[in-house]
């Protein structure tokens, strides 16, 4: 079969399209065709070698997949040959076929699209677990609002009665950020865009709960945006930069700033917001953006991302 393989790490000309065999099942897992397989920030973080996990090399990425089961393996009874489903993994998708551990695995509905069904998986899981602690009537700022998670932060925090606020570094993005229901939206990469964020806010307060993957510059900029009690959730670094805060400047106005991985879900958690996704879905409530590469093109595909050329999820076409 056909698979993207990394040799060694560095930039998006390591990943290489290779024959490589077929994965083998083992008890409680499923082997999957893989129509779509999703492409996600940390995947050009793993490449390069700055991620939190590192495999031995050569290694295939790729979290998530969505396509059709082609096997089951032993113990495994909920699941059948031939199913359309969604799936995550620790590595493995950008291929022709991957396995994924039946626990990992979801139904996706007929008339759902797999490029749909590859950006709730991910993308959308994570969003509703940056959203569990927000209230209606709050005010969210989300930076990168035009991202693939960031577009459904926006719509998400909507639906649960938010003034939202969304950042992103071109006027194209803030255009559909708007179109997504965001309240207000504001370029990032203008000096005085915290500014303009505490501006759009209520009374000039500030925001209640600001959700952050930009990092460097945009993350050190973050605490003027804070309104009293707010809380600052930290999920990725789009820039590849780290930020200093101050625990000092935490003090005056008792914040809070924390960080978030959907990996410390359990999966009866994931398994709930996987239901109030396929809701949304089923209701028309969400708009979700996806934007497919060949998996013969998976380097301009990392190209696009780290270059902030993308919008939406990023996928690629691997059926």
């Amino acid at each position: 079969m056909k698979a993207i393989r990394i040799h060694e790490l560095g930039d998006a000309d390591v990943l290489r399209l290779e024959e490589v065999e077929k994965p083998t099942l083992v008890p409680g897992s499923v082997l999957i065709k893989v129509e779509v397989a999703g492409i996600n920030y940390a995947d050009t973080m793993l490449r390069k070698g700055t991620y939190l996990t590192r495999p031995p090399l050569p290694f295939t990425p790729g979290f998530e997949v969505a396509g059709r089961i082609e096997a089951v393996g032993e113990g495994v009874n909920r699941l059948q040959v031939g199913q359309r489903v969604m799936a995550t993994m620790q590595g493995g998708g950008y291929a022709e076929y991957a396995v994924a551990s039946a626990g990992q695995v979801t139904p996706v509905p007929d008339g759902l699209e797999f490029g749909t069904a590859t950006a709730l998986l991910a993308q959308g899981l994570t969003a509703l677990g940056l959203l569990k602690d927000l209230r209606a009537g709050q005010t969210v700022l989300v930076h990168a609002a035009a991202g693939g998670v960031g577009s459904l932060l926006v719509q998400l925090s909507k639906l649960k009665g938010a003034h939202v606020i969304g950042t992103a570094s071109t006027q194209a993005k803030l255009e559909i950020v708007k179109e997504l229901g965001a309240d207000a939206g504001v370029n990032y990469t203008e000096t005085d865009w915290p500014e303009k964020v505490r501006a759009a806010t209520p009374n000039g307060a500030g925001v209640n709960l600001l959700i952050e993957m930009v990092g460097g510059e945009v993350g050190e900029q973050n605490v003027k945006c804070l309104a009293q009690g707010a809380t600052m959730i930290v999920y990725g670094a789009a820039s590849g930069k780290d930020f200093p805060i101050s625990a000092l400047s935490l003090l005056a106005k008792s914040l809070t700033v924390r960080g978030y991985t959907l990996y410390s879900e359990t999966e009866a958690t994931l398994a709930e917001f996987t239901r109030e996704l396929m809701a949304h879905v089923k209701e028309n409530r969400l708009k979700v953006m996806v934007q497919e590469f060949p998996l013969t093109q998976a380097a301009d595909a990392h190209r696009a991302i780290e270059e902030r050329q993308t919008t939406g999820k990023v996928v690629l076409r691997v059926q």
